[in-house]
């Protein structure tokens, strides 16, 4: 078996939120034994997983998803990875196809994970920037042409914020689609050339009122900046309700803002695996390919800010709530060899 960069690199094993806290919650666990793939399921040994604050909000116990709703899971939305073992009636993949996709459970060396939710990719595919797609690109994307937004030729957006994983995403995804958008974003002062690099005009996020935040004060804010009718306010799961330390959340019953986007026409949440990937799973595949196709051509360059050991899920945690020089998608290189090849 190929060595790994977990703390035990010849022997499998996954991180696990062994209770709702901060990043100090995060445990090692062995796979012992390794998961066995059961009747229309897949072996994949992981070689590149993806880093979002999803996994923060998880982590605290804030995801609404039944799977996350109690300790013990393993966080992680996207991988790219190969195919190790087949379980019976699996069609359309063969042993050592590459694979990506998730949902959960990418911090690990290994996952298993019916073969319909999978994409197979080919094999020249760029492992690491393919590993980028299935939550930031993805999610950047439904928002832009499968939301209620209706963004149209000749208009304009505020991203926020434009630095980050989706932000970056979005921008990116605009420019490689040729989507004659103009963009602003917001941002700290320290990433304006990171955000004007990616085409998008800056603005100080510190002296604005609509913090690219799931806050009542920035939805609002933010409704107030499109020109009541004119506009549409398109909300994601963020950071903002989770303690400065990351223990869990800041008056989780103070705010609920699901309901409070649904009493307003003009705002919408947009939730990139309930109504996009679970809803539209055709869409959702063929826009995978398109976007994996301008990768391929070269039209898309996805932004990786930093690569990661995957003993390093501690110290990943620690710099998403900090978010001092998180730009971009980040990512683990689970597999030893790639990532000596990245100095790491």
């Amino acid at each position: 078996m190929p060595e790994n960069t977990s703390s035990t690199p010849n022997q499998p094993g996954r991180w696990v939120v062994s209770k709702f806290g901060p990043p100090s919650v995060l445990r090692w666990d062995v796979f012992d034994p390794l998961p066995t793939p059961s009747n229309g399921e897949l072996l994949i040994r992981i070689i590149v997983g993806g880093i979002g604050q999803t996994d923060t909000v998880q982590r605290v116990g804030a995801y609404p998803d039944p799977r996350f709703s109690k300790p013990g899971f393993t966080p992680g939305y996207d991988f790219t990875g190969k195919v190790e073992e087949l379980g019976p009636d699996v069609t359309g993949f063969d042993i050592g196809d590459v694979a990506s996709m998730c949902i959960s459970g990418a911090y690990a060396t290994h996952i298993v994970l019916p073969f319909a939710d999978a994409i197979k990719l080919r094999a020249e595919d760029d492992i690491i920037k393919a590993a980028t797609l299935p939550l930031n690109y993805m999610t950047a994307y439904g928002m832009l042409k499968r939301s209620e937004a209706k963004i149209e030729p000749g208009s304009s957006i505020l991203i926020g914020p434009a630095s980050g994983g989706i932000g970056t995403a979005m921008a990116q995804l605009v420019k490689a689609f040729d989507l004659d958008i103009t963009m602003y974003g917001l941002c700290s002062p320290t990433k304006f050339d990171h955000v004007k690099a990616l085409g998008v005009t800056p603005i100080d996020s510190s002296h604005a009122k609509c913090r690219g935040t799931r806050s009542k004060e920035s939805l609002d804010s933010s409704l107030e900046a499109t020109e009541g009718s004119a506009g549409q306010v398109i909300a994601i799961g963020g950071m903002s309700l989770i303690a400065p330390d990351g223990s869990g959340m800041v008056d989780p019953g103070s705010f609920n803002m699901h309901a409070y986007i649904a009493q307003h026409p003009n705002m919408a949440f947009f939730g990139v695996t309930n109504h996009y990937y679970q809803a539209q799973r055709d869409l959702f595949n063929s826009d995978f390919d398109a976007i994996l196709g301008k990768v391929r051509n070269g039209k898309l360059d996805p932004v990786i800010g930093k690569l990661w050991r995957l003993d390093q899920a501690v110290a990943v945690h620690e710099a998403l709530l900090s978010g001092v020089g998180v730009v971009g998608k980040m990512a683990f290189l689970v597999d030893a060899e790639l990532a000596a090849a990245h100095g790491l």
